[in-house]
Order: C-alpha cells, then structure tokens, then sequence
C-alpha cells in the first residue's frame, strides 16, 4: 500500500459521497496504491450509512464507526493506527482541502527524500470572521510565547507524511491529545506549503468558538508548564504586596482584598486546568471506543 489517507466524518452526509468521488477520480489517475479511511465520528445524520454503501461499492474504502461522538482528535488516532501505507495523509470530507492538493503534497515529500512531513497552511483567512482570525491569531502569538513547541500560525491538520512520522505519534499514550503540537514534539523534518480553503460546499463549520477556545486552551496545556509556574511567581508576589499593605497601611482596603481574592481565584482555576488533565489520563479510559469497522478484513 502507496499512500493511507484519513478521512475524520462528523455530520458530514451532504458531502462525503462527493467526496470519495472526487479523491477517487484523482488518486486513479495518479495510478497510486491507495486506502481511504472513513472515520465516523458518532455522527448523528446518515453519514455511517452513506459510508457503509462507499465501502461496498469500493474495495479501497474502509470505514471505522465509533459508538459515539470523541471528537475529531481521536477519530484521527483511530485512523492513523489502522492506516497501512508507507505514506499517510490526513484530510477532512468537506472539500475545502482539495484532493490536487494532496496529489501535490505527495508528491513534493516524494521528490524532497530528506523531509518526512509536508504539512499545509492557510495563506488566507477570508472565509472566516474577523473575531475567529483575531482569536486565531491570538492563540498562535500566545502559544508560540509559553509552548515548549512552537506552532506555524494557520498550519492545519491537512498534512502528508512517512508511515515512520505516523509510528512515532501512535506510540505516544496520552489520552488528551493535541495533534499540531505533537507533529512539532515528535520532530522530523517538515516542509510547509500555502494553500486556500475551498469554499465549503455543504452545511457549515463543526467548530464553535466555544469548541475552539477548548480546543486551543487544551493544545496550550498539553504542552506548556510555564502557566503553573506564572502561578506559584503571581502566588508569591500577591503575598508580598498583602504582607506590605498590611505592614504599611495596618489593614487591608475593599479594594486590595479584592484585587487579591481575583488574582488568586485564577491562580486556582489555571491549577484546576491542569489537575483535569491530569485526572483525565490517570482514568485510563481509552481515546475512542468502535462499534464498528467495515473494509479492513482480519485486520
């Protein structure tokens, strides 16, 4: 097997038929080995069905059904560990990330030896709101400011790379996971290549601002320490400047008290963050459970 390509589905009936036809039409015509890996996400519309018929017609298709909805980081998991390819590619179902564009990605990691990922970037951001591509931004700036790993800013998840690069993030046990940050943690070489969404062709965006602030909140914890010990320098300066006050004043005013109750309620909520966390991956609870899988034999 040529190349793996993982397709996360949640919610996506309208567009995934057309999908497989176009990612089909192009990867036939390159004349590649390959394998399209549908993972329904506990999507709630007809998407698992219309994916069990893609899988029947089409022996190159396989699908991975999960009992219920874990989100598109562990239907990515799933993907990747089931994928056979000496080359993996992961990219959504709505068509925004064209199928030439993989074909071009391909073949720059196929004509560039000595990089193992080749992973694309929004050159632009009109499709989005003017709040999303300031919190985006945001985001980005802040992550790059505190992380351990440092992120390109619009670098998504639409990426091509060697069956070693999707060895080395499978064999990673944590249970929260955070996949831009991992391809920067685990290394190798990588090429970054622009690229502009397409224009959604059908429904709208599975990401809410709220869903993305989680999102963007968790990458940020997953791999940065530094919040907890802003915590303990803030915990011992507010100390200090409440021993002063009280040294110098004999009391503390409304004002102070406040100010010191606010500063130490977010100490503990940025604690909290991290003791969840914690509490999340002592469960043990796995990232995903399947309920079932459909083209992949005795595998």
């Amino acid at each position: 097997m040529t190349l793996s390509v993982v397709v996360p589905c949640y919610n996506e009936f309208d567009s995934v038929k057309e999908f497989h036809e176009e990612v089909t039409r192009v990867l036939k015509k390159e004349k590649l080995t390959y394998e399209l890996i549908f993972v329904d996400d506990g999507s709630y519309d007809e998407t698992e069905k219309k994916l069990e018929e893609i899988a029947k017609e089409d022996k190159n298709s396989k699908v991975i059904s999960f009992s219920r909805n874990f989100g598109k980081e562990s239907a990515m998991l799933a993907g990747l560990e089931c994928a056979s390819g000496s080359y993996v590619a992961i990219m959504d179902a709505d068509l925004q990330h064209r199928p030439e564009t993989l074909v071009e990605m391909y073949n720059k990691l196929i004509s560039e030896p000595d990089y193992d990922v080749v992973c694309a970037y929004k050159s632009s951001r009109k499709d989005e709101s003017s709040l999303k591509r300031t919190l985006t931004s945001l985001f980005y700036r802040f992550n790059n400011l505190i992380s351990d790993v440092k992120l390109l800013p619009g670098a998504s998840d639409f990426r091509v790379f060697k069956a070693s690069v999707k060895d080395a993030i499978i064999s990673l046990p944590e249970k929260t996971r955070f996949l831009k940050g991992i391809f920067s943690w685990v290394g190798f070489n990588t090429i970054y290549v622009p690229y502009s969404p397409e224009k959604r062709m059908h429904g709208t965006s599975k990401w809410s601002l709220v869903k993305l602030l989680k999102y963007s909140l968790g990458g940020i914890i997953s791999f940065s320490t530094k919040p907890v010990k802003m915590v303990f320098i803030v915990s011992v300066i507010v100390f200090m400047v409440g021993l002063l006050n009280f040294i110098l004043m004999g009391n503390l005013s409304d004002r102070t008290i406040i100010f010191l109750m606010s500063i130490m309620f977010l100490a503990i909520g940025i604690i909290a963050l991290y003791i969840s966390r914690i509490y999340s991956n002592i469960l043990g609870r796995p990232c995903y459970i399947i309920k079932k899988k459909i083209g992949f034999g005795n595998k």
